[in-house]
């Protein structure tokens, strides 16, 4: 069972700021079980950051970076962050590569990438800045596709048999409330362990309404809304139960399956503004 072991102030990605000092993952101790077998997913994990260490943030927002990094230097340059970097890594140079990951992970540049965090992977016209404890995320465009995606990336998930998952929690400040779906976390599964995109995405939302709180799923949680190959809105349980093959993850080659945005792809989410901390996945 995944229980928690180390006391955690912030479980999301920051526990203090200040300058130049890295910011690390707290993981306990791995099973001896094989982790190419589903039975070798059971790992004692949370997410986040020990009390004294510290990650730098910036406060002032900084805009859209990933894989995606070049559109990103096109649509939003004046906030956008390692563009040189992000243009050599696309001509396909390893050290190029290597030297935009260091980019993204800069405590100049956000950071962009926080741990196994990635804030604003392939996403544009959306701004996240940080806060003593939270990462936030605010839409200023009108543009249908305005948003800010956070998401967890650790191969321990990709395949991962979806009974091992008892509860993924954050904490969500939303400030302010503009159109669209507001904020939610996508889960994704898959109804065998290929290397094909997701066969199901569940979405679970938070009240579309300022206000703060706590978004906990378990498997036993009904989803706000989910993708066709859902097959409606099944609870984790109940699609496990009509694929007792399915593993969770994105698969093809993207190694997340939890992703907490603000806004929604064709929708104007002008004026949201939301603030996650305290994530952790059990």
């Amino acid at each position: 069972m995944w229980t928690k072991k180390t006391p955690l102030a912030a479980l999301l990605l920051i526990a203090r700021f200040g300058p130049g000092v890295k910011a690390q993952k707290v993981r306990s101790p791995k099973s001896d079980k094989s982790p190419t077998s589903k039975a070798g997913k059971k790992v004692c994990l949370e997410y986040g950051f020990e009390t004294e260490v510290i990650a730098a943030g910036s406060t002032t927002p900084i805009g859209a970076s990933g894989p995606n990094g070049p559109k990103a230097c096109v649509s939003s340059p004046v906030s956008a962050v390692c563009c040189t970097e992000a243009a050599a890594c696309a001509l396909g140079s390893p050290d190029d590569c290597d030297a935009y990951a260091a980019c993204l992970r800069d405590p100049a540049n956000g950071p962009v990438v926080v741990g196994d965090w990635w804030l604003q992977r392939d996403v544009s016209y959306g701004e996240i800045f940080f806060e003593e404890d939270a990462v936030c995320g605010e839409i200023t465009s009108t543009d249908p596709n305005s948003r800010t995606k956070f998401e967890l990336w650790d191969d321990t998930f990709l395949g991962m048999d979806p009974s091992l998952f008892k509860k993924f929690s954050v904490g969500y400040d939303f400030r302010s409330v503009g159109g669209g779906s507001g904020g939610y976390l996508n889960l994704y599964l898959r109804a065998t362990d290929n290397g094909n995109y997701y066969d199901c995405r569940l979405d679970f939302s938070i009240p579309n309404e300022e206000g703060t709180g706590t978004l906990v799923v378990t498997p036993e949680t009904k989803p706000s809304s989910s993708s066709s190959g859902c097959s409606g809105t099944p609870t984790i349980l109940d699609y496990l139960a009509a694929n007792p093959d399915a593993v969770m993850g994105v698969g093809n080659g993207e190694l997340y399956a939890f992703v907490l945005n603000t806004g929604s792809t064709n929708q104007n989410n002008s004026g949201q503004e939301i603030c996650w901390s305290d994530a952790s996945v059990q």
